[in-house]
């Protein structure tokens, strides 16, 4: 019987299991049983629901999925993946792999999923490769500084600026400290200062805070749109033609008397509700310049802003996204769930 390992990253497959950590492979055995327990278990963390299904969500996960494809499944941690595992599949969508580890596996000619190059986790590759396949339209005004850089703001008529640095998610660095919002003024002032305080290696992002006043969204002044994708060596995707939106409303007052904020000081907490792609004039277009994402097969999250001329802003993907067991198109089952159905080819 052909064997599947699902890789995925060990602190998520230690929340999936329950466990306070997990650095050993899980057999196929081992896995079908977690399954059948942990797909009964309600309010379960989301790790739980993409490998193991989850009956309050109508969720079948990777597992069940993959096993009834008549293969022989079995979980592994991202720590202790090797160029020599005892596999014909291997699905990384759940974690990060190195090009070299990448590389030994296509020797071996490994069918592998849900691999995106570890350089697609920075936004600046991001809005680089973007930019590559002209679609500079599609992005926010922004610039990336090193230590080094000049100290000089993109020419803007905004007023309104989002620092961070190209590793991050959720409104948080990867070191954990927030987002900021900055006036332009103040930022003008503070940015030699922030640039002077980068390490040799680092990066920081000056992003424009993009203000939309969605008039389906209570005229909202900040609304992030973030849309499953599909994508496969052939195409990119959206799946289907609804996706999730966060509504925020800004407070305009608390900046303009402090003059930078954390960026959830500035947002608030979101409303979440669902919208409706197919009446965006440019999104073909749009989609057409997210084309470098293309590999074998993988899920995507991509956020995105619509701004009052109608042009969508990129923001960035993600293929570790929380969002993937969420049935937003009732006509359409989960993305998690039809990823994990496609032929094994």
């Amino acid at each position: 019987m052909s064997r599947m390992c699902i890789a995925v990253d060990d602190n998520m497959l230690a929340a999936a299991l329950a466990v306070p950590e997990i650095k050993r492979q899980v057999s196929p055995s081992e896995t079908l049983r977690a399954r059948a327990k942990r797909c009964q278990v309600g309010n379960a963390p989301y790790p739980s629901w993409y490998l193991f299904g989850s009956k309050e969500k109508s969720l079948r996960g990777l597992v069940d999925c993959y096993t009834r494809q008549g293969v022989e499944v079995f979980l592994c941690p991202e720590s202790k993946l090797t160029p020599s595992l005892d596999t014909d599949y291997i699905d990384t969508q759940f974690c990060t792999v190195e090009g070299p580890l990448y590389a030994a596996w296509a020797e071996q000619n490994l069918k592998v999923f849900g691999y995106l190059p570890e350089t697609f986790s920075s936004k600046t590759f991001l809005a680089a490769a973007v930019k590559k396949h002209q679609g500079q339209r599609y992005l926010p005004n922004q610039a990336t500084y090193t230590k080094d850089s000049r100290a000089i703001l993109p020419h803007s008529h905004n007023t309104v600026w989002i620092v961070k640095t190209p590793y991050g998610a959720a409104g948080s660095n990867r070191n954990g400290s927030p987002y900021t919002v900055w006036q332009s003024e103040e930022l003008e002032k503070q940015l030699s200062s922030l640039l002077a305080a980068l390490q040799d290696e680092e990066e920081l992002i000056c992003s424009e805070f993009v203000v939309t006043n969605d008039p389906y969204a209570q005229c909202a002044d900040h609304v992030v749109h973030k849309m499953p994708f599909i994508v496969s060596a052939n195409a990119v995707a959206p799946y289907g033609v609804v996706c999730q939106k966060f509504i925020y409303h800004c407070n305009w007052s608390q900046l303009h008397e402090r003059r930078k904020l954390s960026l959830g000081e500035f947002i608030g907490p979101p409303d979440i509700t669902v919208g409706y792609i197919g009446s965006i004039e440019e999104f073909h277009a749009f989609v057409q310049v997210l084309a470098f994402h293309q590999q074998r097969r993988v899920m995507l999250s991509v956020d995105f802003i619509i701004p009052p001329d109608g042009i969508p802003r990129y923001l960035e993907s993600n293929k570790l996204a929380a969002t993937f067991a969420e049935q937003f198109d009732p006509d359409l089952p989960s993305l998690i769930d039809f990823y994990a159905q496609l032929p094994l080819v």
